[in-house]
């Protein structure tokens, strides 16, 4: 009986060179992330020198694997599409075929499976051309993920050095690093039954490709694409700007950040991911490309930031500002709209970071001061114009003074406070010692931020208006609000400031020109 080891689709040898990075033997490749490919392709070029059997990919999913070549015969096993199979015959319109995953031979119709040119055939460069052009048709299909993940370990497979170092090298990757992240968001997502999402996940993990999982802030696991075709297209040495930049955006992703990580491996992530993202020149691309790469390299410095707030962030909120006042606001696409909330909520607070630290500050009647506690704990103290304290609050976050306000009548002052990376909340201080905290959202945190616009006066005395954007618990916020004495409930809100009056007339100029959240 054959063994699963020399019958697979994509030898298993050189699977294993992928996964443990084997040197390369071709010196015409210059990159190191693309030797690692390249010697995949030594191996494979000896794997042809073996006598292999023929090979075919499923196209549907859900085809029998009967033990006769009759729609009566027993079925032995439900396969998915992109499953690899041998071929050892033909019977009418049916394949006789053996499936190296399962050591199970049988039958299916020949109509649902994909035969593919052999490894060792003299037409090798018009085989890998013809698997290239149907890899990018499948790119377009939805649903056809793992068909398109085993396309790619077969042309991998047939292909010469020479290919893959050349741009249709580079187009295969940027197809693989595609199928990846739809496949990840099906997972994600479970839009479909649940199970074909899984099984599809599954014969890609079989080519090497297995989707990474990683652990979220709520204790849940999030389905993330494969690093290494993305790190293999980012060093391509012909791959485009363009295909580069998706390269750059796959590897970055903030929700594939394992929030396990320690904080000195959290920062080192993101230090990493700036890199990656640096790499790309922004004018090479074209507007709508370009604002999704200074997105995202404005989401990585802001969190940079905030991971460096014990020390002094203000160089990486710089970076942070730089990409976001890069972006070209009328060519956001409606899909960018996630992206463009995350940057405008982490960068909410940053716009303080911008500014000298400070310690201590007198603003209105009241005297502000920052007092380190235990590791990583800071501590709010305000007091009266004679600095005799009148109340204190800490927090594991990063306060902001230079956010301090002071009401008209001298009775509170606002302070923005980032609690943690993502989440900002607003917090007013009185001269009982009181103080009122006003989260982003309600639900869990999450994502959100929440920042004072300006004093109005209202019938009912002086009112706060208040700056508010969120997602959390599954659901997206974006309000603009208009605060009395109590927090609990806001007098007047609305989704654009421009139809609140309290706005129209109150509205700080510096908020309205420094915001992202009044974007």
């Amino acid at each position: 009986m054959p063994s699963t080891e020399r019958t697979s689709a994509v030898a298993p040898t050189r699977r294993e060179a992928l996964r443990r990075g084997g040197n390369s033997l071709l010196p015409v490749l210059t990159t190191a992330a693309f030797a690692l490919c390249a010697a995949l392709f030594t191996v494979a070029a000896q794997a042809r020198n073996e006598a292999a059997p023929p090979t075919g990919l499923v196209v549907a999913d859900s085809v029998a694997l009967r033990a006769a070549p009759r729609d009566a015969a027993p079925q032995w096993v439900s396969l998915w599409r992109g499953e690899a199979l041998q071929l050892r015959g033909s019977r009418g319109d049916w394949l006789q075929v053996w499936d190296p995953h399962r050591e199970r031979g049988g039958y299916v119709r020949a109509a649902q499976v994909m035969a593919l040119p052999g490894a060792g055939t003299g037409s090798a460069s018009r085989a890998v051309a013809d698997l290239a052009a149907q890899l990018r048709l499948v790119r377009q299909q939805p649903g056809a993920e793992a068909l398109g993940i085993g396309l790619a370990a077969a042309i991998i497979e047939r292909a010469e050095p020479g290919w893959l170092a050349s741009a249709d090298g580079a187009d295969m990757l940027d197809n693989l690093v595609s199928l990846q992240e739809r496949l990840a968001a099906r997972m994600h997502t479970a839009s479909e039954r649940p199970q074909v999402a899984l099984a599809h996940a599954e014969v890609a993990a079989r080519y090497g490709f297995p989707l990474q999982w990683v652990s979220v802030a709520d204790g849940s696991q999030q389905p993330c694409p494969h690093p290494q075709p993305a790190s293999l297209l980012l060093a391509h040495p012909a791959a485009s700007a363009a295909q580069q930049a998706r390269a750059a955006l796959s590897l970055t992703r903030t929700d594939c950040l394992d929030a396990s990580l320690l904080p000195s491996e959290h920062l080192k992530a993101l230090q990493q991911h700036a890199e990656q993202l640096g790499r790309i020149e922004a004018t090479a691309l074209v507007p709508v490309e370009r604002n999704r790469l200074l997105l995202r390299r404005a989401s990585v410095w802001a969190r940079i930031a905030f991971a460096r707030r014990a020390d002094d962030g203000r160089a990486a909120a710089t970076q942070a500002f730089a990409a976001w006042q890069q972006i070209i606001p009328a060519e956001l696409a409606e899909d960018d709209a996630p992206a463009l909330r995350e940057a405008a909520i982490r960068l909410s607070p940053q716009r303080w970071a911008l500014q000298a630290p400070l310690r201590d500050a007198h603003v209105g009647g009241f005297a502000l001061q920052l007092e380190a506690r235990e590791p990583g704990q800071t501590c709010l103290v305000w007091g009266d114009k004679t600095e005799a304290e009148i109340g204190r609050r800490c927090s594991h976050g990063q306060i902001h003074l230079a956010s301090a306000r002071a009401a008209p009548d001298g009775r509170s002052v606002v302070v923005s406070v980032q609690v943690l990376d993502g989440w900002t909340e607003l917090w007013r201080l009185d001269r009982q010692g009181e103080v009122r905290v006003l989260p982003p959202a309600l639900q869990t945190p999450g994502l959100g931020a929440v920042e004072w616009a300006g004093w109005a006066r209202g019938p009912s005395g002086l009112q706060v208006l208040v700056a508010r954007e969120a997602e959390a618990g599954g659901r997206i916020l974006r309000r603009f609000e208009v605060y009395g004495d109590d927090w609990d409930a806001p007098v007047r809100w609305a989704g654009d400031f421009s139809v609140l009056g309290a706005f129209q007339r109150s509205a700080d100029a510096g908020w309205r020109g420094s915001s992202p959240l009044a974007r």
